[in-house]
């Protein structure tokens, strides 16, 4: 889904074009524009190569990129003429700037080793916990100073704007193509994967889950609409054990709206400084947010890291992606708000898949007192007091099945 999601923030940018509309942005560009250009066949490499670094220490400083260096030949002619040709060549070196990725990589397997022999790692995983602990007390200094860089990031962005109003335009409809590809992912292929799948209409069960929802929009972090996401799929009758293991995995590895900002995030930059995409990497890009955003935490803005991290690899400026800061905090509302509904309906169909199986599970569960999230037909178990539904249960119904009568079961 996660691909589903970056592909179709690739179409919706790339068809309302809102960075190239109104003209490109005059920022720093470190962009060079040749005749050969990085392509679906560098990236990846590219990206196997900074994932799996040959140092650990040269990731802190330089990541691995594949750039064409162009060179000139001199070719006489029969006829007597002399000819130039510009021929590019291949060149896999390093750039100046921390390789994220491989840091998270490098950490993650040291990380699982050192857990594994705690008995003889116990000096390095001190050093590390020293490290953290340093590491946590520097950054909460650090973030004292936020306002004051995100104001001189979007300022510095700014000041190079030719024509305000040409650039409040674009971000307004960078703003309004995030809306549109998010009502797609919420409102169409999301009911129709659950359509395929499970055969049920799930328009009723969005009411159910407005709690998590209004949560994920105020807060901007689907981990903490958790709890909400639990209540809502308990009164839903929910195995609370299928909500408890796949809520979770969830949270960490599904999100659809994060990966369509990040691809739409990417194409909009590219769009800034006038740097256009050709089909292989437009690929390249949907693949990488796909992938990369299951390694994000659930926190306010975290795909700006995955952003920086896909302008760098096609040598997009950086600077690009600081006018994107000024319509954050809406964007950001709008894709927590999707991945929250996404989890809701996964675990749904985790729900029926475990019903339909019967894969240690009955067909009617849910917790005693609770009217089930019944995928039959009929109804006769009455919802308790003490468990509310918030009108789920209308004379002994399950609005689930009532809303879904008219569906045939397959």
């Amino acid at each position: 889904m996660n691909i589903t999601g970056s592909f179709l923030g690739l179409v919706t940018t790339s068809l309302i074009n809102p960075g190239g509309r109104y003209g490109t942005i005059p920022l720093e560009s470190t962009v060079v524009h040749t005749a050969e250009t990085i392509s679906l066949v560098d990236v990846f490499p590219d990206f196997l190569r900074n994932m799996v670094p040959d140092n650990i220490l040269k990731t802190l400083l330089f990541s691995t990129v594949t750039t064409y260096v162009p060179t000139t030949s001199n070719a006489t002619e029969n006829n007597g003429t002399s000819t130039t040709n510009v021929i590019f060549y291949r060149d896999v070196g390093v750039k100046s700037g921390p390789n994220i990725l491989g840091i998270l990589v490098s950490s993650l397997v040291l990380g699982l080793i050192a857990g594994s022999r705690a008995e003889k790692t116990g000096p390095f995983i001190a050093l590390a916990e020293a490290v953290t602990e340093v590491m946590t007390v520097l950054i909460e200094k650090t973030v004292k100073l936020l306002p004051i860089a995100m104001i001189s990031l979007i300022a510095s962005a700014v000041a190079r704007i030719s024509s305000l109003e040409h650039s409040l335009l674009a971000l307004a409809l960078f703003v309004a193509s995030s809306a549109a590809c998010m009502a797609i992912l919420a409102f169409i292929v999301l009911p129709l994967f659950f359509l395929v799948c499970v055969r049920r209409n799930v328009f009723r069960v969005y009411a159910a889950v407005s709690a998590p929802l209004l949560t994920a929009f105020s807060l901007t972090s689907s981990l903490i609409a958790l709890p909400d996401l639990f209540k809502a799929c308990d009164r839903l009758g929910v195995n609370p054990q299928v909500v408890r293991t796949i809520a979770p995995f969830l949270t960490s590895f599904n999100a659809n709206g994060s990966a369509a900002f990040i691809a739409a995030a990417a194409c909009c930059a590219a769009q800034f400084v006038g740097y256009s995409f050709n089909v292989g990497q437009l690929i390249a890009i949907g693949f990488l947010a796909g992938l990369n955003v299951m390694a994000l935490p659930a926190v306010p803005s975290a795909s700006l890291i995955t952003v920086f991290l896909i302008v760098r690899v096609f040598s997009i400026p950086e600077s690009a992606i600081s006018l994107l800061f000024v319509v954050e905090f809406i964007v950001d509302r709008l894709r927590t708000t999707v991945n929250v509904l996404s989890h809701a309906t996964c675990i749904l169909f985790v729900h029926y898949r475990c019903a339909k199986t019967k894969l240690g599970i009955d067909e009617e569960f849910g917790p005693v007192g609770v009217r089930t999230l019944s995928f039959a037909n009929d109804a006769s178990q009455d919802s308790d007091p003490q468990f509310p539904t918030d009108g789920l249960v209308k004379n002994g119904e399950n609005v689930l099945t009532t809303a879904t009568q008219g569906i045939s079961d397959s």
